[in-house]
């Protein structure tokens, strides 16, 4: 009967190992985390310590009563012992906290003995030393649990209930002696030969599976030693239900450990995409309209991640016309978003922070103003301040793009008819009193605005908003509010639409915002390409200004809908930008090409020489 309830757990626990594997990476903690042969890190057991590890090694040697730590005998020193290294500073963290090995009484600590010689006058002789201290064998946060040379099984009982033993996985073990089992320890390569990159062969990963499995039916933790020890490991021993990751990088493990809520992201709102006809996709005809969509620091990673949430669905992966845009400013290998869009506004290449002039500081010409000059309308949207650099570098001139006041001033002045955003501090009391007299709409919120008449401002604070924090519908409201306005031009129109905080999830490092912004924005892509096939004349642009973040995917399912990340900074990087383009003359937005060339084509689609 105990055989047969066993082979049910184990099938049971397969089940749910599949049902949850999304999961598995939530439930760790630095709690999970052992550090191996901590006695060789640069500061032993504080370092683990403080980094709130959840289990700790030491190998030990008995030389003249007393244990030694070190991973040889050649590297024995007097005045490295079990004692000064680990038993007096964890003594002395559980009287700070008052009978806690930590001050949040939930966490504990597991310190894995080594025993390198013969176990009975090592054991001996540990027992010996606890007698001195008695909070540690009586704290209930501390488990000493005895690994290498170790008494058989069932002479576990004759050593105090304060020690355990590490369990071998092809010892059978009576329920009495299972009960001193503190965890089970296996050597990585005797199991499989993997070397950490990639996955595992599926028969590695069987045999991983089915040695996690006979331990979790017997409700204890697993580890193992001599598995690779670096980023992709972890990954794919986590996946596999791996209790403790064994590491010798304290902290990039604790890094990678805290950061997985941030990574790692699944979608609880899929949605059905548009369905393009093609009809004039990578045609020549002229265009009377573009429709510049810009994801701030927004590269493939970015789309891939979103498109793995949405189980394999992207409006903007629809688009067969892709390149690369190349992202360096004038004077810096790493754009930032002013020099970034100010190349997509008027095709010529600035400093950063330089805002619609060039590195001298002169004023430079704008789609808005050019294509005015035709008869034609232009609108800007962003779901940032208004006066932020993407906007501003169609509309305003400036060598420092915080200088929020003047920059709106800018608008003023500028031949943009909408301009739609988030709150900015530029709204000074001069500003307001020039938006009246150029007669100018003005709108504290996207609701209030039933029809755009004539040039419109519009200043919500709900565009600010993330998407998590109950934007709602806004980027899409707001792109069919300027859309309905602008299409009424029969000369044509230009408008951009900016998805700021994307970027943002980027530069926090923060893969759901990143993810959700992504998606909310596809949205608007999904309405562009729709308007493009019904008015036969328009062009649909998709290109970030910048990456940001350098992120990486470590793990996802395009069946499920969730995906983890990496990032290696909280910054723009150098990557190149993915550019989509969609209807006639989409098909010249392709290759790798410099940013400024998207000012160049989108005046070449609409016919204008300069």
């Amino acid at each position: 009967m105990m055989k047969l309830s066993k082979k049910i757990a184990v099938v049971l626990a397969f089940g749910l190992f599949t049902q949850n594997q999304a999961q598995n990476y939530l439930k760790y903690t630095v709690g999970n985390a052992h550090s191996h042969n901590d006695y060789q890190q640069e500061i032993p057991f504080w370092q683990a310590y403080y980094a709130s590890f959840g289990s700790i090694e030491a190998d030990v040697f008995l030389v003249k009563g007393k244990l030694w730590v070190a991973h040889t005998e050649k590297e024995l020193l007097p005045d490295r012992t079990l004692e000064s290294l680990y038993l007096d500073p964890i003594s002395k963290q559980i009287k700070l906290n008052k009978g806690n090995i930590y001050s949040d009484s939930t966490k504990k600590l597991q310190l894995l003995i080594d025993i390198k010689q013969d176990y009975k006058t090592s054991l001996n002789a540990l027992v010996n030393i606890l007698k001195k201290y008695p909070e540690i064998t009586g704290c209930p946060g501390i488990k000493m649990v005895i690994t290498g040379a170790r008494p058989q099984p069932g002479d576990f009982k004759n050593y105090p209930d304060y020690l355990w033993f590490d369990g071998d996985l092809d010892t059978n073990y009576t329920g009495d002696q299972l009960k001193r089992v503190g965890m089970f320890s296996a050597d990585f390569q005797n199991l499989v030969k993997w070397n950490g990159k990639g996955i595992p062969r599926d028969e590695e990963t069987e045999r991983i599976k089915k040695a996690v499995e006979k331990v979790h039916v017997q409700q204890k933790p697993v580890r193992f030693y001599g598995a690779p020890d670096f980023t992709n490991a972890w990954v794919n021993l986590m996946d596999l239900d791996v209790d403790y990751i064994n590491t010798d990088h304290i902290p990039d493990l604790k890094k990678f450990i805290n950061t997985i809520p941030k990574n790692f992201y699944k979608s609880t709102n899929e949605y059905e995409i548009y369905q393009p006809t093609y009809k004039t996709d990578q045609t020549k005809k002229k265009v009377k309209n573009v429709i510049l969509l810009i994801p701030d620091g927004t590269s493939l990673p970015q789309y891939y991640a979103a498109f793995t949430a949405n189980k394999g669905k992207l409006n903007v992966f629809n688009m067969k016309s892709t390149g690369l845009s190349k992202t360096n400013s004038s004077n810096a290998y790493i754009t930032d978003s002013a020099p970034g869009s100010t190349a997509f506004a008027t095709g010529v290449k600035t400093k950063n922070t330089f805002v619609g002039v060039d590195d001298k500081g002169k004023a430079l010409a704008q789609i808005p103003d050019i294509i005015a000059a035709k008869g034609m309308d232009s609108g800007l949207i962003s779901t940032g301040d208004i006066t932020d650099a993407t906007p501003a570098d169609f509309y305003a001139h400036s060598d420092n793009r915080n200088s929020s006041e003047p920059i709106l001033k800018d608008f003023v002045n500028s031949k943009t008819k909408i301009l739609i955003g988030g709150p900015t501090g530029g709204l000074s009391q001069e500003n307001g009193q020039k938006i009246k007299e150029a007669k100018i709409d003005f709108y504290q919120d996207l609701k209030s605005v039933s029809t755009i008449n004539g040039r419109t401002l519009v200043i919500d604070p709900l565009a600010s908003r993330r998407i998590s924090n109950g934007r709602g519908n806004w980027l899409a409201d707001a792109f069919d509010l300027t859309l309905n306005d602008l299409k009424e031009n029969k000369k044509g129109f230009f408008m951009m639409v900016e998805a700021s905080q994307t970027d943002g999830g980027g530069h926090s490092n923060n893969l759901e915002q990143l993810v959700t912004e992504l998606l909310d924005f596809d949205h608007v892509v999904g309405k562009a390409m729709k308007f493009a096939d019904e008015n036969k004349e328009t062009l649909v642009i998709v290109v970030g200004d910048h990456e940001t973040g350098g992120l990486t995917l470590l793990d996802g399912s395009l069946k499920e809908g969730w995906v983890f990340g990496n990032f290696s900074t909280n910054d723009h990087t150098s990557i190149p930008s993915s550019v989509f383009a969609y209807g006639p003359h989409s098909q010249e937005f392709t290759g790798l090409f410099e940013n400024t060339e998207i000012f160049n084509k989108i005046l070449s689609a609409y016919g204008i020489q300069r």
